[in-house]
């Protein structure tokens, strides 16, 4: 049987003193054996454009131009980066997946911030395991870790070992055995995947705004070719791709 790797990237935070008006868990599931693959590529045009193949993509530093981004500041190289990268995640192998929740809305409803890290990370589980059923895999769960957040991430995964998922038939003993490991990596992990998650959880926010919230926010050509790549995964019903937004 095959396994499934979903890696996960957070952006902003769920407290309320947090500026971020967003909470977003970001994340990509790709087959543990392209994973290498994967890797391999992204490894390329980090040294292609930057010289080194061990730095690690950040979205804040990338969009804002920042530290090694600089070079970003050509808009010729920040275009044939981004075509080079999307390329690589537009593999029909790659899913995407967003929940995004907005701050002001949860806290006007007198949600806590745990009650929104709860909720996210379990919806992200369930959809997790639901895919799993329909691609006849098992699962692997890889997280870049915040101590303030990983509680709830762990408790969302015991909570489900136990009851299972009604919406989708499944028993907590079909969860153990769909889901086989959670692991728990620190912020020098060097995976491309959670880097990707990373990446495009900008991207996913820039979205929320604009068909949401409806911010009339100009959108750089670049930008709106990212939101197309989300937009065919989105509409492909059987990669396993899709956006959530808590309220």
């Amino acid at each position: 049987m095959s396994y499934k790797l979903i890696s996960i990237d957070e952006s902003g935070k769920a407290s309320y003193k947090h500026p971020s008006s967003l909470f977003i868990l970001s994340s990509v599931i790709i087959p543990e054996n392209i994973k290498l693959k994967i890797d391999n590529q992204i490894r390329k045009i980090k040294k292609r454009y930057f010289k080194d193949s061990n730095i690690v993509f950040h979205s804040r530093d990338m969009y804002r131009k920042k530290g090694i981004f600089k070079i970003f500041e050509d808009e010729k190289i920040e275009k044939n980066f981004y075509g080079d990268f999307l390329s690589i995640i537009n593999n029909p192998k790659i899913s995407l997946s967003f929940i995004i929740t907005y701050k002001a809305q949860t806290k006007k409803m007198g949600w806590l911030p745990k009650t929104i890290l709860k909720k996210s990370y379990s919806i992200l589980l369930k959809n997790f395991a639901h895919y799993l059923t329909l691609t006849n895999s098992k699962g692997k769960i890889v997280v870049e870790s915040d101590p303030s957040q990983d509680f709830y991430l762990i408790q969302a995964h015991n909570i489900l070992q136990s009851t299972g998922i009604d919406k989708f038939r499944i028993s907590g003993y079909q969860y153990r055995h769909l889901i086989t490991s959670l692991s728990l990596v620190n912020k020098e992990n060097l995976d491309s995947d959670i880097q990707i998650a990373d990446a495009l959880a900008h991207v996913a926010g820039l979205k929320f705004k604009t068909n949401v919230l409806k911010i009339k926010e100009s959108i750089s050509k670049l930008n709106l070719l990212k939101i197309k790549l989300i937009d065919r995964k989105l509409k492909d019903k059987n990669s396993g791709s899709y956006i959530k937004y808590l309220k």
